[in-house]
């Protein structure tokens, strides 16, 4: 019988508070959900849950960091 292995990937989408959470908690859950209203960063809606690719997360620091450059 074939054995299963666990693959150790990160997920491809966040929750709102994981999401905040992978930001190290600079902006709060509140501003997260701001920025889904107004458009700010990309989210996707599965069901009841609003999610966020980490991809857009990315992106956002790399945006961030480039400002602080």
């Amino acid at each position: 019988m074939k054995q299963c292995r666990k693959i150790n990937r990160k997920p491809r989408l966040l929750r709102i508070p994981q999401a905040v959470a992978y930001l190290d908690h600079v902006i709060k859950e509140r501003t997260m959900r701001q920025w889904i209203f107004h458009g700010k960063i990309e989210s996707v809606r599965i069901g009841g849950a609003v999610c966020i690719p980490v991809e857009a997360l990315d992106a956002l620091i790399e945006r961030g960091k480039a400002l602080a450059s």
